[in-house]
Protein backbone atom coordinates (compact mmCIF):
# COMPACT_ATOMS: atom_id res chain seq x y z
CA UNK A 1 0.00 0.00 0.00
CA UNK A 2 1.41 3.37 -0.96
CA UNK A 3 0.89 6.62 0.89
CA UNK A 4 -2.01 7.78 -1.26
CA UNK A 5 -3.98 4.60 -0.52
CA UNK A 6 -4.13 5.29 3.21
CA UNK A 7 -7.50 6.46 4.59
CA UNK A 8 -7.75 10.23 4.60
CA UNK A 9 -8.25 10.23 8.39
CA UNK A 10 -4.88 8.51 8.88
CA UNK A 11 -3.19 10.85 6.42
CA UNK A 12 -4.65 13.84 8.21
CA UNK A 13 -3.39 12.63 11.58
CA UNK A 14 0.03 11.98 10.08
CA UNK A 15 0.21 15.46 8.61
CA UNK A 16 -0.79 17.08 11.90
CA UNK A 17 2.26 15.53 13.55
CA UNK A 18 4.72 16.64 10.86
CA UNK A 19 6.90 19.69 11.21
CA UNK A 20 5.30 22.45 9.18
CA UNK A 21 8.20 22.84 6.74
CA UNK A 22 8.11 19.09 6.01
CA UNK A 23 4.37 19.29 5.46
CA UNK A 24 4.76 22.18 3.03
CA UNK A 25 7.43 20.27 1.13
CA UNK A 26 5.14 17.24 0.78
CA UNK A 27 2.24 19.32 -0.45
CA UNK A 28 4.54 21.01 -2.96
CA UNK A 29 5.50 17.68 -4.54
CA UNK A 30 2.08 16.04 -4.93
CA UNK A 31 -0.98 17.54 -6.59
CA UNK A 32 -3.27 14.99 -4.93
CA UNK A 33 -2.02 15.70 -1.43
CA UNK A 34 -2.33 19.44 -2.01
CA UNK A 35 -6.05 19.12 -1.41
CA UNK A 36 -5.17 18.88 2.28
CA UNK A 37 -4.43 22.59 2.19
CA UNK A 38 -8.21 23.00 2.36
CA UNK A 39 -8.45 21.00 5.58
CA UNK A 40 -8.94 23.61 8.30
CA UNK A 41 -8.52 21.09 11.12
CA UNK A 42 -5.01 20.17 10.00
CA UNK A 43 -3.90 23.74 9.47
CA UNK A 44 -5.41 24.96 12.70
CA UNK A 45 -3.26 22.41 14.55
CA UNK A 46 -0.18 23.39 12.55
CA UNK A 47 -0.87 27.10 13.06
CA UNK A 48 -1.35 26.77 16.82
CA UNK A 49 1.93 24.90 17.22
CA UNK A 50 3.81 27.95 15.94
CA UNK A 51 1.64 30.98 16.81
CA UNK A 52 -0.61 32.26 19.58
CA UNK A 53 -4.26 31.35 19.26
CA UNK A 54 -5.79 34.50 17.69
CA UNK A 55 -9.17 33.64 19.20
CA UNK A 56 -7.78 34.36 22.68
CA UNK A 57 -6.74 37.90 21.73
CA UNK A 58 -9.98 38.53 19.81
CA UNK A 59 -12.08 37.54 22.82
CA UNK A 60 -10.13 40.01 24.96
CA UNK A 61 -10.92 42.94 22.64
CA UNK A 62 -13.65 45.43 23.38
CA UNK A 63 -16.64 45.59 21.05
CA UNK A 64 -15.36 48.15 18.54
CA UNK A 65 -11.96 46.61 17.65
CA UNK A 66 -13.51 43.13 17.67
CA UNK A 67 -16.04 44.20 15.03
CA UNK A 68 -13.29 45.81 12.97
CA UNK A 69 -11.25 42.60 13.12
CA UNK A 70 -14.11 40.45 11.86
CA UNK A 71 -14.98 43.00 9.18
CA UNK A 72 -11.44 42.76 7.84
CA UNK A 73 -10.74 39.04 8.21
CA UNK A 74 -14.16 37.39 7.99
CA UNK A 75 -13.79 33.67 8.60
CA UNK A 76 -10.22 32.93 9.69
CA UNK A 77 -8.60 30.63 7.09
CA UNK A 78 -5.88 28.80 9.02
CA UNK A 79 -3.93 27.75 5.91
CA UNK A 80 -3.94 31.18 4.27
CA UNK A 81 -3.00 32.98 7.49
CA UNK A 82 -0.24 30.48 8.25
CA UNK A 83 1.14 30.83 4.71
CA UNK A 84 1.15 34.63 4.89
CA UNK A 85 2.89 34.65 8.26
CA UNK A 86 5.68 32.28 7.26
CA UNK A 87 6.44 34.35 4.16
CA UNK A 88 6.30 37.63 6.08
CA UNK A 89 8.67 36.36 8.77
CA UNK A 90 10.96 35.03 6.05
CA UNK A 91 11.08 38.47 4.48
CA UNK A 92 12.42 39.91 7.71
CA UNK A 93 15.27 37.42 7.70
CA UNK A 94 16.08 36.51 4.13
CA UNK A 95 16.37 38.55 0.95
CA UNK A 96 15.85 35.53 -1.31
CA UNK A 97 12.24 35.35 -0.16
CA UNK A 98 11.78 38.91 -1.42
CA UNK A 99 13.05 38.36 -4.98
CA UNK A 100 9.69 37.63 -6.59
CA UNK A 101 8.25 41.12 -6.81
CA UNK A 102 8.85 44.77 -5.98
CA UNK A 103 5.27 46.00 -6.29
CA UNK A 104 4.06 48.25 -3.50
CA UNK A 105 0.95 46.21 -2.80
CA UNK A 106 3.12 43.14 -2.15
CA UNK A 107 5.22 45.06 0.34
CA UNK A 108 2.07 46.37 1.98
CA UNK A 109 0.68 42.83 2.26
CA UNK A 110 3.77 41.71 4.18
CA UNK A 111 3.60 44.72 6.51
CA UNK A 112 -0.10 44.03 7.15
CA UNK A 113 0.74 40.43 7.98
CA UNK A 114 3.46 41.46 10.44
CA UNK A 115 0.94 43.77 12.08
CA UNK A 116 -1.55 40.88 12.23
CA UNK A 117 1.07 38.84 14.09
CA UNK A 118 1.33 41.64 16.66
CA UNK A 119 -2.40 42.38 16.81
CA UNK A 120 -3.26 38.71 17.50
CA UNK A 121 -0.41 38.09 19.96
CA UNK A 122 -1.27 36.81 23.42
CA UNK A 123 -1.71 39.99 25.45
CA UNK A 124 -2.48 38.33 28.77
CA UNK A 125 -1.24 40.41 31.70
CA UNK A 126 2.51 40.11 32.07
CA UNK A 127 3.98 38.50 35.15
CA UNK A 128 6.02 40.99 37.16
CA UNK A 129 7.15 44.20 35.49
CA UNK A 130 9.23 42.97 32.57
CA UNK A 131 6.47 43.61 30.07
CA UNK A 132 7.38 40.56 28.00
CA UNK A 133 4.34 38.37 28.62
CA UNK A 134 4.48 34.92 27.08
CA UNK A 135 3.59 35.44 23.45
CA UNK A 136 4.82 33.02 20.80
CA UNK A 137 4.10 35.62 18.15
CA UNK A 138 6.39 38.19 19.71
CA UNK A 139 9.16 35.64 20.21
CA UNK A 140 9.20 35.02 16.43
CA UNK A 141 9.91 38.68 15.63
CA UNK A 142 13.54 39.88 15.56
CA UNK A 143 15.05 41.37 18.69
CA UNK A 144 17.75 44.04 18.71
CA UNK A 145 20.50 41.44 18.58
CA UNK A 146 18.99 39.83 15.47
CA UNK A 147 18.33 42.95 13.44
CA UNK A 148 20.25 43.36 10.21
CA UNK A 149 20.45 46.47 8.06
CA UNK A 150 17.97 44.82 5.68
CA UNK A 151 15.34 43.96 8.30
CA UNK A 152 15.84 47.39 9.83
CA UNK A 153 15.09 49.01 6.46
CA UNK A 154 12.03 46.83 5.93
CA UNK A 155 10.63 47.84 9.32
CA UNK A 156 11.34 51.52 8.70
CA UNK A 157 10.09 51.47 5.11
CA UNK A 158 13.30 53.08 3.82
CA UNK A 159 14.33 50.36 1.36
CA UNK A 160 12.19 48.70 -1.30
CA UNK A 161 11.93 45.03 -0.42
CA UNK A 162 11.05 42.56 -3.17
CA UNK A 163 8.38 40.46 -1.58
CA UNK A 164 5.83 38.04 -3.03
CA UNK A 165 2.52 36.99 -1.57
CA UNK A 166 1.31 34.10 -3.67
CA UNK A 167 -2.13 32.95 -4.69
CA UNK A 168 -3.55 29.80 -3.16
CA UNK A 169 -2.66 27.18 -5.79
CA UNK A 170 -0.12 24.40 -6.37
CA UNK A 171 2.70 26.78 -7.26
CA UNK A 172 2.09 28.56 -3.96
CA UNK A 173 3.14 25.50 -1.96
CA UNK A 174 6.21 25.03 -4.12
CA UNK A 175 7.27 28.64 -3.64
CA UNK A 176 6.43 28.53 0.07
CA UNK A 177 8.45 25.38 0.59
CA UNK A 178 11.49 27.00 -1.01
CA UNK A 179 11.37 29.77 1.61
CA UNK A 180 11.14 27.52 4.65
CA UNK A 181 14.76 26.46 4.75
CA UNK A 182 15.83 30.06 4.24
CA UNK A 183 13.58 31.21 7.08
CA UNK A 184 14.93 28.59 9.47
CA UNK A 185 18.52 29.17 8.39
CA UNK A 186 18.13 32.85 9.21
CA UNK A 187 20.08 34.25 6.26
CA UNK A 188 20.36 38.04 6.55
CA UNK A 189 21.72 39.15 3.17
CA UNK A 190 19.93 41.63 0.92
CA UNK A 191 20.39 42.06 -2.83
CA UNK A 192 18.37 45.06 -4.03
CA UNK A 193 18.69 44.37 -7.74
CA UNK A 194 17.45 40.95 -8.94
CA UNK A 195 16.28 41.26 -12.52
CA UNK A 196 15.80 44.99 -12.93
CA UNK A 197 18.60 47.24 -11.61
CA UNK A 198 17.75 49.28 -8.52
CA UNK A 199 19.06 52.71 -9.45
CA UNK A 200 19.44 55.45 -6.87
CA UNK A 201 16.56 57.46 -8.32
CA UNK A 202 14.28 54.44 -8.50
CA UNK A 203 15.11 53.47 -4.92
CA UNK A 204 14.37 57.00 -3.72
CA UNK A 205 11.01 57.10 -5.48
CA UNK A 206 9.94 53.69 -4.20
CA UNK A 207 11.20 54.37 -0.69
CA UNK A 208 9.24 57.62 -0.54
CA UNK A 209 6.10 55.79 -1.62
CA UNK A 210 6.49 53.17 1.08
CA UNK A 211 7.36 55.79 3.67
CA UNK A 212 3.87 57.22 3.21
CA UNK A 213 2.24 53.91 4.12
CA UNK A 214 0.32 54.16 7.38
CA UNK A 215 0.88 50.49 8.10
CA UNK A 216 4.61 50.82 7.53
CA UNK A 217 4.75 53.79 9.92
CA UNK A 218 2.69 51.95 12.52
CA UNK A 219 4.95 48.88 12.33
CA UNK A 220 7.98 51.12 12.83
CA UNK A 221 6.39 52.80 15.86
CA UNK A 222 5.51 49.47 17.47
CA UNK A 223 9.05 48.23 16.90
CA UNK A 224 10.71 51.40 18.19
CA UNK A 225 13.97 53.02 17.17
CA UNK A 226 16.69 50.69 15.88
CA UNK A 227 20.47 50.87 16.18
CA UNK A 228 20.84 51.69 12.47
CA UNK A 229 18.30 54.48 12.77
CA UNK A 230 20.17 56.15 15.63
CA UNK A 231 23.08 56.88 13.27
CA UNK A 232 21.00 57.98 10.26
CA UNK A 233 21.11 61.80 10.05
CA UNK A 234 18.97 61.91 6.90
CA UNK A 235 16.27 60.01 8.73
CA UNK A 236 16.64 62.40 11.66
CA UNK A 237 16.14 65.34 9.30
CA UNK A 238 12.99 63.84 7.79
CA UNK A 239 11.53 63.27 11.25
CA UNK A 240 12.37 66.78 12.46
CA UNK A 241 10.75 68.34 9.40
CA UNK A 242 7.49 66.68 10.43
CA UNK A 243 7.76 67.31 14.18
CA UNK A 244 8.45 71.04 13.89
CA UNK A 245 6.14 71.93 11.01
CA UNK A 246 3.63 74.52 12.26
CA UNK A 247 1.13 73.61 9.53
CA UNK A 248 0.69 70.09 10.92
CA UNK A 249 -0.37 71.24 14.40
CA UNK A 250 -3.66 73.11 14.32
CA UNK A 251 -7.19 73.39 15.66
CA UNK A 252 -8.52 70.70 13.31
CA UNK A 253 -6.49 68.04 15.09
CA UNK A 254 -6.62 69.79 18.47
CA UNK A 255 -2.87 70.37 18.27
CA UNK A 256 -2.15 66.66 18.57
CA UNK A 257 -0.83 63.80 16.42
CA UNK A 258 -4.20 63.13 14.84
CA UNK A 259 -5.22 63.26 11.22
CA UNK A 260 -6.03 66.70 9.91
CA UNK A 261 -9.56 65.73 8.86
CA UNK A 262 -11.51 65.87 12.12
CA UNK A 263 -11.67 62.07 12.39
CA UNK A 264 -9.61 61.86 15.58
CA UNK A 265 -7.68 58.94 14.07
CA UNK A 266 -3.97 58.53 14.69
CA UNK A 267 -1.63 60.12 12.14
CA UNK A 268 0.94 57.33 12.05
CA UNK A 269 3.39 59.25 9.90
CA UNK A 270 3.57 61.99 12.53
CA UNK A 271 3.76 59.53 15.42
CA UNK A 272 6.61 57.77 13.60
CA UNK A 273 8.51 61.06 13.32
CA UNK A 274 7.75 62.03 16.92
CA UNK A 275 8.90 58.66 18.26
CA UNK A 276 12.12 58.83 16.25
CA UNK A 277 13.06 62.36 17.36
CA UNK A 278 12.16 62.08 21.02
CA UNK A 279 13.70 58.63 21.49
CA UNK A 280 17.03 59.76 20.05
CA UNK A 281 17.10 62.72 22.43
CA UNK A 282 16.02 60.62 25.40
CA UNK A 283 18.84 58.16 24.77
CA UNK A 284 21.38 60.98 24.55
CA UNK A 285 20.02 62.72 27.64
CA UNK A 286 19.85 59.82 30.06
CA UNK A 287 23.17 58.40 28.80
CA UNK A 288 22.32 54.75 29.50
CA UNK A 289 20.82 55.46 32.93
CA UNK A 290 17.29 54.46 31.89
CA UNK A 291 16.07 52.25 29.07
CA UNK A 292 12.70 53.01 27.47
CA UNK A 293 10.21 50.15 27.08
CA UNK A 294 10.54 49.79 23.31
CA UNK A 295 10.16 46.78 21.07
CA UNK A 296 7.30 44.55 20.00
CA UNK A 297 6.96 43.01 23.48
CA UNK A 298 5.99 46.39 24.94
CA UNK A 299 3.56 47.18 22.12
CA UNK A 300 0.88 44.91 23.56
CA UNK A 301 -1.89 45.78 26.02
CA UNK A 302 -1.70 44.83 29.70
CA UNK A 303 2.05 45.35 30.14
CA UNK A 304 1.31 46.93 33.52
CA UNK A 305 -1.33 45.92 36.03
CA UNK A 306 -4.29 47.83 37.44
CA UNK A 307 -3.92 49.17 40.97
CA UNK A 308 -6.48 47.10 42.96
CA UNK A 309 -7.31 50.18 45.03
CA UNK A 310 -8.64 51.92 41.87
CA UNK A 311 -10.38 49.17 39.86
CA UNK A 312 -11.97 51.73 37.52
CA UNK A 313 -8.55 52.83 36.29
CA UNK A 314 -8.63 50.76 33.08
CA UNK A 315 -5.81 52.87 31.57
CA UNK A 316 -3.36 52.33 34.44
CA UNK A 317 -3.06 56.06 35.10
CA UNK A 318 -2.35 55.88 38.83
CA UNK A 319 1.38 55.24 38.91
CA UNK A 320 4.71 56.91 38.30
CA UNK A 321 5.70 57.83 34.75
CA UNK A 322 9.05 58.95 33.32
CA UNK A 323 9.84 60.74 30.07
CA UNK A 324 11.01 63.95 28.51
CA UNK A 325 10.17 66.65 25.96
CA UNK A 326 12.30 67.94 23.09
CA UNK A 327 12.51 71.38 21.50
CA UNK A 328 14.39 73.19 18.78
CA UNK A 329 16.06 76.53 19.39
CA UNK A 330 13.61 79.34 18.62
CA UNK A 331 15.65 80.89 15.81
CA UNK A 332 15.95 77.55 14.01
CA UNK A 333 12.23 76.81 14.45
CA UNK A 334 11.18 80.17 13.00
CA UNK A 335 13.67 80.02 10.14
CA UNK A 336 12.54 76.52 9.17
CA UNK A 337 8.85 77.40 9.10
CA UNK A 338 9.16 80.82 7.50
CA UNK A 339 11.32 79.46 4.68
CA UNK A 340 8.61 77.00 3.63
CA UNK A 341 8.42 76.66 -0.14
CA UNK A 342 11.80 78.29 -0.77
CA UNK A 343 15.01 76.74 -2.03
CA UNK A 344 16.84 77.75 1.14
CA UNK A 345 14.66 75.80 3.56
CA UNK A 346 16.78 73.81 6.00
CA UNK A 347 16.78 70.01 5.83
CA UNK A 348 17.18 69.97 9.66
CA UNK A 349 19.55 67.01 9.28
CA UNK A 350 22.19 68.50 11.57
CA UNK A 351 20.09 71.08 13.38
CA UNK A 352 20.70 70.86 17.14
CA UNK A 353 17.86 70.14 19.54
CA UNK A 354 17.54 70.40 23.31
CA UNK A 355 15.88 68.10 25.80
CA UNK A 356 13.97 68.89 28.97
CA UNK A 357 15.92 66.36 31.00
CA UNK A 358 14.51 63.31 32.72
CA UNK A 359 10.94 64.06 33.81
CA UNK A 360 8.79 62.21 36.32
CA UNK A 361 5.01 62.32 36.70
CA UNK A 362 3.11 61.08 39.74
CA UNK A 363 -0.52 60.75 38.65
CA UNK A 364 -3.75 59.85 40.41
CA UNK A 365 -7.25 59.31 39.12
CA UNK A 366 -9.39 62.41 39.67
CA UNK A 367 -12.88 62.13 38.19
CA UNK A 368 -13.82 65.52 39.68
CA UNK A 369 -12.14 67.01 36.60
CA UNK A 370 -14.68 65.60 34.14
CA UNK A 371 -16.33 69.05 33.84
CA UNK A 372 -13.04 70.87 33.22
CA UNK A 373 -13.54 72.58 29.82
CA UNK A 374 -9.83 72.42 28.98
CA UNK A 375 -10.08 68.63 29.00
CA UNK A 376 -13.02 68.44 26.60
CA UNK A 377 -12.50 67.24 23.05
CA UNK A 378 -14.53 67.86 19.91
CA UNK A 379 -12.85 65.00 18.06
CA UNK A 380 -14.51 61.56 17.89
CA UNK A 381 -13.46 59.02 20.52
CA UNK A 382 -14.34 55.41 21.29
CA UNK A 383 -16.56 54.82 24.34
CA UNK A 384 -15.87 51.11 24.85
CA UNK A 385 -14.20 52.37 28.04
CA UNK A 386 -15.31 55.63 29.70
CA UNK A 387 -12.96 58.65 29.57
CA UNK A 388 -10.81 59.01 32.68
CA UNK A 389 -9.45 62.15 34.34
CA UNK A 390 -6.35 62.59 36.47
CA UNK A 391 -4.16 65.07 38.30
CA UNK A 392 -0.67 64.98 39.75
CA UNK A 393 2.79 66.51 39.92
CA UNK A 394 5.59 66.80 37.38
CA UNK A 395 9.25 67.01 38.39
CA UNK A 396 12.56 67.07 36.55
CA UNK A 397 16.28 66.88 37.14
CA UNK A 398 16.66 70.53 36.19
CA UNK A 399 13.94 72.14 38.33
CA UNK A 400 13.60 71.39 42.02
CA UNK A 401 10.02 72.67 42.26
CA UNK A 402 7.14 70.41 41.23
CA UNK A 403 4.54 71.68 38.77
CA UNK A 404 0.87 70.73 38.70
CA UNK A 405 -0.50 68.61 35.89
CA UNK A 406 -3.98 67.41 35.05
CA UNK A 407 -5.46 65.60 32.12
CA UNK A 408 -7.72 63.01 30.60
CA UNK A 409 -7.39 59.81 28.61
CA UNK A 410 -9.81 57.89 26.41
CA UNK A 411 -9.82 55.36 23.62
CA UNK A 412 -9.06 56.71 20.17
CA UNK A 413 -11.51 55.91 17.34
CA UNK A 414 -11.38 52.19 16.61
CA UNK A 415 -10.65 51.36 20.25
CA UNK A 416 -7.10 50.16 19.65
CA UNK A 417 -4.94 53.10 20.80
CA UNK A 418 -5.29 55.26 23.92
CA UNK A 419 -5.44 59.04 23.62
CA UNK A 420 -3.89 61.24 26.33
CA UNK A 421 -4.13 64.97 27.10
CA UNK A 422 -2.01 66.72 29.74
CA UNK A 423 -2.29 70.35 30.87
CA UNK A 424 0.79 71.73 32.69
CA UNK A 425 0.04 74.51 35.20
CA UNK A 426 2.56 76.76 36.91
CA UNK A 427 3.12 80.44 37.65
CA UNK A 428 -0.58 80.79 38.44
CA UNK A 429 -1.88 79.74 35.01
CA UNK A 430 -2.00 76.92 32.47
CA UNK A 431 1.10 76.96 30.29
CA UNK A 432 1.42 73.86 28.11
CA UNK A 433 -0.89 71.38 26.41
CA UNK A 434 0.38 67.90 25.57
CA UNK A 435 -1.54 65.61 23.20
CA UNK A 436 -0.37 62.02 22.90
CA UNK A 437 -1.21 58.50 21.85
CA UNK A 438 -0.31 55.14 23.36
CA UNK A 439 0.24 53.04 20.21
CA UNK A 440 0.35 49.65 21.94
CA UNK A 441 -3.09 50.05 23.48
CA UNK A 442 -4.43 49.91 27.02
CA UNK A 443 -1.66 49.79 29.67
CA UNK A 444 1.09 49.25 27.10
CA UNK A 445 4.47 50.98 26.81
CA UNK A 446 5.23 54.53 25.69
CA UNK A 447 2.96 57.52 25.09
CA UNK A 448 4.19 59.70 22.20
CA UNK A 449 2.86 63.11 21.33
CA UNK A 450 3.18 66.83 20.68
CA UNK A 451 3.43 69.70 23.16
CA UNK A 452 2.32 73.27 22.43
CA UNK A 453 1.48 76.43 24.36
CA UNK A 454 -2.09 76.54 25.64
CA UNK A 455 -2.40 79.85 23.75
CA UNK A 456 -1.79 78.05 20.43
CA UNK A 457 -0.20 80.99 18.64
CA UNK A 458 0.28 80.51 14.91
CA UNK A 459 4.03 80.86 15.36
CA UNK A 460 4.27 79.36 18.84
CA UNK A 461 6.66 76.73 20.16
CA UNK A 462 6.03 73.08 19.34
CA UNK A 463 7.86 69.82 19.87
CA UNK A 464 7.57 66.11 20.70
CA UNK A 465 7.35 64.38 24.09
CA UNK A 466 7.38 60.88 25.50
CA UNK A 467 6.17 59.28 28.74
CA UNK A 468 6.24 55.65 29.87
CA UNK A 469 5.33 53.73 33.05
CA UNK A 470 8.39 53.79 35.28
CA UNK A 471 8.01 50.11 36.12
CA UNK A 472 8.62 49.25 32.46
CA UNK A 473 11.76 51.40 32.25
CA UNK A 474 14.91 49.54 33.18
CA UNK A 475 17.14 51.51 35.54
CA UNK A 476 20.80 51.13 34.59
CA UNK A 477 22.55 53.53 36.95
CA UNK A 478 23.29 54.30 40.57
CA UNK A 479 20.81 57.17 40.74
CA UNK A 480 17.09 57.38 40.12
CA UNK A 481 14.55 60.13 40.53
CA UNK A 482 12.93 60.15 43.94
CA UNK A 483 11.10 62.74 46.00
CA UNK A 484 10.32 63.63 49.57
CA UNK A 485 7.66 66.19 50.54
CA UNK A 486 7.54 67.44 46.95
CA UNK A 487 11.28 68.20 46.74
CA UNK A 488 13.30 66.41 44.07
CA UNK A 489 16.47 64.71 45.16
CA UNK A 490 18.77 61.97 43.96
CA UNK A 491 19.01 58.81 45.99
CA UNK A 492 21.58 56.07 45.71
CA UNK A 493 20.05 52.76 44.75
Amino acid sequence: MNLLELPSEILAQTFVNLRYFDLLSILATCRTLYTFSEDQVIWREVFLREFDDPRVRIRSLTETPRKLFYARHGDFDWFIEFRKRIIALSCLRNADTARRSCHGDKYEAVVETLLDIIDTADASPAVGNEGTGRSRNISLLPTNSLFSEYSDSLIRGTLVPKIAIFDKDESDSQQMASTIGQYRAGSWQWDPSPGRPMTRSRAALEAEKFRKSENSSRLHVLRGITAYEEEDEKDAGRSRRICYDWTLTNERNEYGPWKDDGSGKTDWRRIEAIASVVTRQFIQTVKDRVSLPQGFAYSLPNRVSIDPSVPDDWAGIQRRWVGTYVFMHWEDLVEFNESRGTSIRSSLEYTPEACGGLMKLDLKLNMDLKDDPTLNTMLPVCFDFPPLYFSGLSRSEEWQMATAIRGMCCLAPGGREVRWRYIVHYGGSDQWQLEGVQPGGVRSGCVYGTWTSVLHEDDGPVGPFIYAPEELCKLKCNHILAHNDGILKFCAV
